[in-house]
């Protein structure tokens, strides 16, 4: 079983179906990247990182994985994305529950993010979490 494919899913059902989040970034919850014309501002999730809790022998006992998810809008200010960055954390942080065929048995923060980017001229503005899943 493909463990990122389960939470991937998970992630993106957690985050839209979330009537406060979604009156914030309406539809615009994208896994890994966002269409190019989408508007600001939007959420991403994204796989970076895990490995495999083996068992004795062949047995894989769950995955264990990191993923960024982050809010990302422009301007001069992180102000703006305060409250996406804080509706994400409320309903990631010690969230568990089913993944199609596998099951999220919790998830937590391990670092907050927040940086900048600049592309012609343009300030982009990332806030966020790094969040470990345990997955079976």
């Amino acid at each position: 079983m493909i463990e990122t494919l389960r939470v991937d899913q998970w992630l993106y059902t957690v985050l839209s179906g979330d009537p406060t989040l979604k009156s914030l970034v309406g539809q615009r919850i994208y896994g890994y990247v966002a269409p190019e014309d989408a508007a600001l501002p939007y959420v991403v999730y994204s796989h970076q990182a895990g490995h495999d809790v083996q068992g004795v022998g062949p047995a894989r006992i769950m995955a264990n994985l990191i993923y960024q998810v982050k809010a990302i809008g422009s301007g001069s200010s992180f102000v703006p994305l305060r409250a996406i960055a804080d509706r994400i954390d409320a309903l990631l942080q010690g969230a568990s529950g089913g993944a199609v065929d596998g099951r999220v048995l919790m998830c937590i923060r391990e670092q907050p993010i927040e940086y900048v980017e600049i592309d012609d001229g343009i300030q982009y503005r990332h806030v966020g979490g790094i969040y470990r899943l345990w997955v079976q």
